[in-house]
């Protein structure tokens, strides 16, 4: 179901893909979600969870454009459907507030699209560890990343302003 919260300028709306069932419905529904045309390469996991053991691109893409995040594991492709999520969607003339000191704090930050792959690659490595991108992901995403097949976007923070700031990478 989706519940919508509407105001002038945006609309949240929260997204809810299974609902609460016993355990063998909930199993059920999550094999509905998966696409027809992904159930050869793709199969349910546990909750939010698929699993596969193909690191192609194109499943990849795919994947991403079905709304899954892709994350691995050694030897597995664990591409995650959230079950619920919230999105902001703006209006294109969004009157939407942002406050003085928001904008303020956001001079910190730069804003990157399809920069960076290596360093943003290396900055998840350092923070999470290498099973969090392990290599065959790596390589399936710089594949994706050299042929454009999809964008990426990187959040970098200032050092010079934020001294808390410890290489500030998001890849989003």
């Amino acid at each position: 179901y989706i519940s919508t919260i509407q105001h002038d300028s945006f609309i949240i709306e929260t997204v809810k893909k299974m609902d609460t069932t016993p355990e063998n419905d909930r199993e059920e529904e999550a094999r509905k979600l998966l696409p027809a045309y992904l159930k050869h390469m793709v199969h349910h996991y546990h909750d939010d969870f698929y699993v596969s053991r193909s690191f192609d691109p194109r499943l990849i893409v795919q994947l991403m454009s079905e709304g899954f995040l892709p994350i691995a594991t050694k030897g597995y492709l664990l591409p995650k459907l959230h079950v619920e999520r919230c999105v902001l969607r703006l209006h294109p003339h969004s009157k939407l507030h942002i406050s003085k000191s928001t904008r303020k704090k956001s001079k910190r930050f730069s804003l990157s699209i399809n920069e960076c792959f290596d360093r943003v690659v290396a900055g998840c490595h350092n923070q999470h560890g290498i099973n969090w991108l392990f290599p065959p992901i790596v390589k399936a995403f710089l594949a994706i990343h050299l042929q454009t097949m999809a964008g990426s976007s990187s959040v970098h923070g200032d050092k010079n302003n934020d001294k808390s700031n410890n290489n500030n990478n998001n890849n989003n």
